[in-house]
């Protein structure tokens, strides 16, 4: 039996060596995906917390608040909602005044006068002299940038000697909105 203890043992399994460095390495890798597993877990846990102390703090500060200073401070932003739109859609008339002021010839006058904002249409009557002046005053009113449009017609004589008209002016949006 002496002769059989001296001889090393014979593995049936040969050893090999880049096995076991990967094993080692997805060890490794197992630990390192644990931890940071693990880290996440904590991190979680914390932000959790801070979520529920924040959710806590602005329910504190609702109750500090009174609710009648919160109705009010709501009812003030729809009143200024409100007025921001109005002023959006505001047309000033000073335009209209600008634009017939500018175009009208001394020697022609108008009797009435009508705006429409909706449809931004002057209606007005008025008088010339003669025939070539009113045709001169229809021209001025035609070359203007402002005007989109000129009707006129209902041409008569007036008692004075001067010619009678009636006239339609449909103006741009650019002429109406607030500077």
């Amino acid at each position: 039996m002496a002769l059989l203890q001296n001889q090393p043992a014979i593995s049936r399994f040969p050893r090999e060596t880049g096995g076991s460095i990967l094993f080692y390495l997805g060890l490794i890798a197992f630990f390192i995906g644990l931890a940071a597993y693990g880290g996440l877990i904590i991190v979680n846990r914390g932000q959790e917390q801070a979520s529920t102390d924040l959710t806590a703090e602005v329910r504190s500060k609702e109750e500090e608040l009174r609710p009648e200073l919160l109705n009010q401070i709501f009812l003030l932003d729809t009143r200024l909602k409100n007025l921001q739109t109005l002023i959006a859609r505001h047309t000033s008339t000073a335009g209209v005044f600008q634009v017939v002021e500018t175009n009208t010839f001394p020697s022609v006058q108008f009797s009435t006068f009508g705006f429409n904002a909706d449809g931004h249409r002057i209606d007005m009557t008025g008088s010339a002299p003669n025939y070539a002046t009113l045709s001169r005053q229809i021209t001025a009113f035609e070359q203007d940038p402002r005007i989109k449009q000129v009707e006129f017609g209902g041409l008569s004589n007036t008692s004075a000697g001067q010619v009678g008209f009636k006239i339609a002016i449909i103006l741009k949006q650019s002429a109406l909105e607030t500077p």
